[in-house]
């Protein structure tokens, strides 16, 4: 554990890799973009090189209402039990091109999420909470492990326009009962980005 001393107050962070010559500079820019999402209620943490989400954001950000979230491209492995409750009135989040294959029972509290981008990562099926997100429009899934999906949920999720499921080992017959629900749907193979 690493820590950043703002004021009085000791901030601690957790970067893969323990300590390396860049340790400095990666804690200076993780401090540098909660100063960021103070003003612009958006948090982009995204290539950080976080194997943990950061105590930080909830100290930083305790009073601000973030609406965007990314904490793309790191090396996260879960999501802490607190951050749905620190974080409910999010419209957009972005945990993609991680190593995600577990959610806080609680994520569903973050009921505004219109956009929720939970790619490349380790998920073998749609996390339960999705279906509890009654503002939903675009839910991006491609490449992971997925071979499970309660299409009947996704169903009643009347805001959801479009999801993509595409590089992921989903059966014929879930295809087909993909193809025939009310939203766009991605499936099948596509080249890796």
């Amino acid at each position: 554990m690493h820590g950043l001393y703002l004021g009085v107050t000791q901030i601690g962070y957790s970067f893969t890799g323990g300590l390396w010559p860049g340790m400095a500079s990666g804690t200076a820019l993780v401090a540098r973009r909660l100063r960021d999402a103070q003003e612009t209620r958006y948090l982009d943490l995204s290539g950080c090189d976080l194997s943990k989400v950061p105590d930080a954001i909830y100290v930083m950000l305790k009073s601000v209402p973030i609406n965007k979230c990314t904490m793309a491209h790191n090396m996260l492995t879960k999501i802490p039990s607190k951050f749905p409750s620190n974080f409910t009135k999010l419209t957009e989040l972005d945990l993609s091109k991680n190593r995600l294959n577990q959610f806080p029972p609680d994520m569903h509290v973050m009921q505004d999420i219109r956009v929720l981008n939970l790619s490349n990562n380790a998920l073998e099926s749609v996390p339960l909470f999705v279906y509890s997100l009654p503002n939903l429009q675009e839910l991006f899934l491609q490449n992971n492990c997925i071979m499970d999906v309660e299409v009947s949920r996704l169903e009643d999720i009347e805001s959801l326009s479009h999801v993509n499921l595409q590089n992921n080992p989903i059966s014929d017959d879930l295809k087909s009962q993909l193809q025939s629900c009310n939203f766009t749907v991605l499936l099948g193979n596509s080249s890796v980005s």
